[in-house]
Parts: structure tokens; C-alpha cells; sequence
């Protein structure tokens, strides 16, 4: 394989490195055509949620992350029916997590809830104008807590993951389909 990204054709592939990254793009991340395990298999790979010590002896931060742990236990899609409750209230204990107590964890975590619920349900949920202005609102709302979780240098790398996840997954408005 080729080892920079000028143009030059890969070995094997028959198109320009752009060309393969762009059909890769196009292929891995059409959620709507994978199975029911592969789907489970990417959101449980892709989306990676935090803890730490510290973090979890902050009440709200738990039980966030108990939301966290239990939505990615989910096997069959009849349990994955309820995932939006647990989104929700992992978000709300996230929220109050980071207002009450400035958990960093809390932040990246609003991350992995935002990135995981615009790829599960954004989809089939919106359309048209509803969908954009969902989209530039998830857009700027993940920017918003990238810029705030990058301030803990600890997490500065996780950071720049969510940012580039978020392009990755269309929610600059770009889609991914």
C-alpha cells in the first residue's frame, strides 16, 4: 500500500487514495444496510464512553454511566427499543454530573450519548428541514462540548477522536449515506 495520500494509485484497489477513502466512507458507515450485530458491533467500537475513579463517586456521573453500561450490554433489538430512555436520562446525569460537580468524564460522555444518538436515530426520524436543523444543532452542540473537554489535557486525544467522529458521521451536514 502506499504510504501518503498525493494522489498515487494503491495497490491492489485500482483507485487514488481519496478515491478508496471516500467508498470506504460511503460503505462502512451506511448503518441503515448493516445487520442487526454488525450495527451493535460499530456503536460498541466507534462510540467509547469514560470513567474514572474520581468520577464515580459523583452521584449523578453513576448513574449516567450505569445508562451507559446498560445500553451497551443491550443483545436483541427488542431490548435496543429502549435504548432512548437510557439515553436520555445518561444525558441528564451526565449534565448534571458536569454543572454540579465539573466531571470531565461527564463531558466526554454527553459526547459518546450525542454521537450515539444522532447515528441510531437521526435517520429515520427526521426529514428535510427538520433534519438539517437537527443536524447543525447536534453539530454545534458537539463542537461546544469538544471545546470544553479539550481543556483537560488528560482528554485532549479523545477530544480530536469526537471531533473527527463527527464528520465521520455527517453531523457536519455533509452526510454519511
Amino acid at each position: 500500500m502506499d504510504e501518503d495520500s498525493t494522489g498515487r494509485k494503491r495497490r491492489g484497489v485500482g483507485s487514488t487514495y481519496e478515491e478508496y477513502q471516500r467508498a470506504l466512507m460511503q460503505t462502512e458507515f451506511r448503518i441503515k444496510t448493516l445487520p442487526w450485530e454488525q450495527k451493535l458491533s460499530l456503536f460498541r467500537s466507534a462510540f467509547p464512553f469514560v470513567s474514572s475513579k474520581a468520577a464515580l463517586q459523583e452521584p449523578h456521573f453513576v448513574r449516567g454511566y450505569a445508562c451507559s453500561c446498560r445500553i451497551f450490554a443491550m443483545e436483541t433489538r427488542e431490548e435496543w427499543d429502549s435504548v432512548k430512555q437510557y439515553l436520555t436520562l445518561a444525558t441528564e446525569e451526565y449534565q448534571r454530573s458536569y454543572e454540579e460537580a465539573g466531571t470531565p468524564e461527564a463531558i466526554a460522555n454527553l459526547l459518546w450519548a450525542l454521537c450515539l444518538g444522532y447515528v441510531a436515530f437521526v435517520e429515520g426520524e427526521t426529514v428535510g428541514a427538520e433534519r438539517e436543523a437537527y443536524t447543525r444543532d447536534c453539530h454545534e452542540t458537539g463542537l461546544l462540548l469538544i471545546g470544553i473537554l479539550r481543556e483537560y489535557e488528560i482528554y485532549e486525544e479523545l477530544a480530536e477522536y469526537y471531533k473527527t467522529l463527527l464528520y465521520v458521521i455527517g453531523m457536519d451536514g455533509n452526510g454519511w449515506e
